[in-house]
């Protein structure tokens, strides 16, 4: 087994393609060294530096991209704001649609509010199931429900 030195420039040169992404492979090929060699120093010392930089990279990127949708919405919301200023000075009221749409930007707004409070942004119903009892009290306190219709229905209220 050779155990020769690999020089440290080249070494440099490895680690510089290795996190540019490249092949393992390709950096052995490159640079005319053993695939082994480069692995090593791999599995060693450059992936875990390699993934600290990828996630501080996905950090950098999640911010420029709140940034630029923090942007966009104060953007839409100015646009909006105009807009709704026109309609509520118009003379002639406006349209259903018009209203309509009006109601959508409004719960929109809503929406993009609740997320930055980090509050629910639907109200989702949970679905359960309804005992025999439940269902008998409930019937008992409706003010249409006849105990006539109760009998003709075959159900029997007696506990």
């Amino acid at each position: 087994m050779d155990t020769k030195k690999i020089d440290p420039d080249i070494i440099a040169k490895a680690k510089e393609l290795y996190m540019d992404y490249v092949p393992v492979i390709q950096i052995a090929t490159t640079l005319n060294t053993s695939r082994n060699s480069i692995q090593n120093y791999v599995n060693k010392e450059w992936k875990a530096e390699r993934e600290l930089n990828r996630s501080e990279l996905f950090q950098e990127l999640s911010k420029a991209k709140k940034a630029h949708f923090m942007k966009l919405t104060q953007s839409a919301i100015v646009v909006l704001s105009r807009a709704l200023d026109d309609l509520a000075k118009r003379e002639t009221p406006p349209t259903v649609k018009e209203a309509r749409d009006v109601s959508c930007v409004m719960e929109a707004l809503d929406k993009i509010t609740r997320l930055d409070e980090s509050s629910p942004t639907e109200i989702h119903a949970q679905e359960r199931v309804v005992t025999v009892v439940e269902l008998k009290n409930k019937m008992l306190l409706d003010p249409f429900t006849s105990f006539d219709d109760v009998k003709e229905s075959g159900s029997d209220f007696s506990n």
